[in-house]
């Protein structure tokens, strides 16, 4: 074990340690009192995985090597520091004096992180040598039968929610539609004029709101039903086995919360079918750099959405943009004028078109979410502020209603109350604030820490509770549309309630509904690249992982699902894509791929 040296004497005596450490960890992490019958379990049950790992490793030297076992610390260290951040309170419950708090914060760290780095260690040996087999017998129909898959999954729900679901945001856009407010861009103005088309349209032919909505909804699944199928036919390209295929499209025809969404007026449904689309158009240049104009064409409209369909899908473009330049430096003369148009239509879009609808731009307080909720945190706790920190504060707040109104996962209520304050003064006074904001940080390290972790932890730690997919129907509206369902009756309110409800009961499965279980998996997925030293690659995964780093930034909401669906949506390709062959190494020589191995 190249990370704990030690002679092989003692390996037993070191694993038996490392056991007992992970059973405290687990047993405090879990609430298992000391007198369980489960942990002596648990402890023989750790130490026959661990001496089972490391005759493992023994063995198959030539694949645990070095360097596979620096990626392994990288990737424990880092899910030991998430998992603290987001334990630390858990843990160290009904402990009163310091001494006892570090001394338990210490022992759950050291017993998860021998967790985690024993398993991971095993899928690396598993994983690095794993590569998938070719696909001799492509059947060739796949792609279209995902695509009417998908929508005949969806159907039910469609019919259920006929027109659509929609909450709040879907109404305000709708509104912006129907000429009763004016345009705005807080929800993205693109994704409302594509909505107004369908709407448009549909009302054109129909005479009907009701009518002329489903036209839209009808064209978002059919939307997010092609990118799946786009996918698939990519896999099938890249050699994936059909069975693969098949259980994909089983993974978006079938889980509950995609025929949810792909019902539902938001600008994050389509936004997480344009990066799918983007992020398998980049997979398609990145091994086939000489592929079809298809590729470029829908690298080019998917990059588009992405900038368009959601502020922060425009900020993640741009992180992401020198580092896609820089890994087709080789072919930048195909390479750059495919981002100089996206670039150039999405400015375009954002400033002279917007400028001649008179969109109205979100205003500065809503970039400042975390920034707010930190400070708000610090007044909460009721920290010692000087004299000319308190002016600064009430030039722009309002501090009455703070603490009744802070919520340590919702930024919304502080938003609101400086809104009702002075968010001018704010606006024109940035410099001031930053310095405030600054000032307060460095003399509160420990109540940023916990007002980010708080306003967070829903995109990067799996165990936490929220609900997904559980909206339904359309909210109370002026804009004339109604719920009125095709389908309906007891038997299938019941099945849609089991459907929902599975994800919160089956162990497993439940991974699928949580954003955090996600963010590990891609994080995984990275370092199996990393491990099998296919550097190249990880700008595959670049697009999808800057979105959520965005959502790290400056997310309002601690745990919005919608957020982060653009990982959900993009995760099978995410999985696969450590382990598809090079088209060079399938026997197509002639294929001009980045992918080299190192």
């Amino acid at each position: 074990m190249f990370a704990f040296p030690y002679s092989k004497k003692f390996v037993i005596p070191v694993l038996l340690v490392q056991s007992f450490f992970s059973l405290w960890a687990v047993c405090r992490t879990c609430g298992l009192s000391s007198r369980s019958i489960l942990t002596p379990i648990l402890f023989i049950t750790f130490f026959l995985y661990f001496k089972y790992i490391s005759q493992l490793e023994e063995k198959r030297k030539e694949i645990y090597t070095r360097h596979t076992t620096a990626v392994a610390l990288a990737v424990s260290f880092f899910f030991t520091l998430l998992f603290l951040l987001a334990e630390s309170l858990s843990l160290t419950a009904g402990l009163d004096h310091r001494l006892f708090k570090l001394v338990i914060l210490a022992v759950c760290s050291i017993g998860f992180f021998f967790l985690i780095f024993h398993s991971f260690s095993l899928l690396l040996i598993l994983l690095v040598p794993y590569t998938l087999t070719e696909n001799p017998k492509q059947v060739k129909h796949i792609p279209l039968f995902c695509f009417f898959a998908c929508l005949l999954g969806w159907l039910p729900y469609f019919l259920y929610e006929y027109p659509a679901i929609m909450t709040p945001d879907s109404v305000n856009q709708l509104e912006q539609v129907l000429a009763m407010i004016p345009y705005n861009n807080h929800h993205p103005w693109a994704h409302t004029m594509v909505l107004k088309a369908l709407y448009s349209f549909g009302f054109f032919l129909t005479g009907n709101q009701n009518a002329a909505l489903a036209f839209f909804t009808l064209f978002q699944m059919c939307f997010l039903s092609a990118c799946v199928s786009w996918l698939i036919a990519t896999l099938l390209k890249l050699g994936v086995k059909n069975n693969i295929c098949y259980f994909i499209t089983a993974f978006y025809a079938l889980v509950p919360y995609h025929a949810v969404f792909a019902v539902t007026v938001w600008k994050d449904v389509m936004f997480s079918g344009s990066v799918l689309l983007f992020t398998t158009a980049l997979a398609r240049l990145f091994f086939f750099h000489s592929g079809q104009l298809s590729s470029r064409i829908i690298y080019i409209l998917s990059g588009i959405m992405i900038c368009l369909f959601r502020t922060n899908g425009w900020y993640a473009f741009l992180f992401s943009l020198p580092f896609l330049l820089y890994a087709f430096r080789r072919h930048l003369i195909q390479m750059l004028p495919l981002h100089l148009v996206i670039l150039f239509i999405a400015l375009v879009v954002k400033i002279p078109v917007m400028n001649a609808f008179h969109v109205v731009q979100p205003d500065f307080v809503e970039s400042i979410c975390i920034p707010l909720q930190q400070t708000a945190r610090v007044i909460c706790e009721d920290k010692e502020l000087t004299e000319e920190e308190w002016e600064s504060i009430h030039k722009v707040i309002d501090t009455t209603y703070i603490k009744e109104l802070y919520a340590p996962g919702f930024a919304d209520n502080m938003k609101e109350l400086v809104r009702v304050g002075d968010p001018g003064y704010l606006t024109e006074h940035k410099g001031e604030y930053l310095k405030l904001w600054l000032s307060l940080g460095l003399r509160y390290p420990s109540t940023y820490i916990r007002a980010y972790i708080d306003q967070t932890i829903g995109y990067w730690y799996p165990d936490v509770a929220y609900t997904v997919g559980d909206i339904d129907g359309i909210i109370a509206n002026e804009t004339g549309v109604t719920s009125h369902p095709l389908i309906g009756g007891p038997f299938i309110v019941k099945t849609k309630e089991i459907l929902q409800k599975l994800g919160d009961m089956l162990p497993l499965y439940g991974l699928l509904f949580s954003m955090g279980a996600m963010f590990w998996t891609l994080t995984g997925c990275i370092a199996v690249v990393f491990a099998k030293k296919q550097y190249q690659r990880f700008i595959l995964f670049l697009p999808g992982l800057a979105v959520i780093l965005t959502l790290l930034v400056a997310t309002p909401v601690s745990s919005e699902f919608r957020y982060a669906y653009s990982l959900a949506y993009t995760m099978p390709l995410y999985l696969l894509l450590p382990f598809i062959r090079s088209p060079e190494r399938q026997g197509n020589p002639s294929y001009n791929t980045l992918d080299k191995k190192s």
